[in-house]
């Protein structure tokens, strides 16, 4: 014999979240194509995005003559020197 189940939450037992005004508003912009500025955390978990790319022998070996003279791990020396570039060309802008 089949037992049908029953679901634990039915759809009038849950709330309904009314939107705020900043959520609306984001909801319009997106809506316009309109893109808003957001403040971000340099110190979020780095699960974003990832990239993965090719190094020549030279560029490797590069690499890590510079992560043995910085003491940084090859991901970290490779994020500080993205962001240490980016500062310095925003400085000349």
């Amino acid at each position: 014999m089949v037992k049908r189940r029953e679901p634990k939450i039915t759809p009038s037992s849950v709330e309904k979240k009314e939107p705020t005004a900043a959520e609306i508003e984001a909801f319009a912009n997106k809506a316009d194509g309109v893109e808003t500025k957001v403040d971000l955390d340099k110190n979020a978990p780095k699960n974003y995005k990832k990239i993965t790319f090719p190094f020549n022998e030279y560029e490797y070996e590069e690499l890590l003559k510079g992560v043995n003279l910085s003491g940084r791990t090859r991901l970290n020396f490779i994020r500080y020197a993205m962001l240490k570039l980016v500062k310095e060309l925003q400085e000349e802008a």
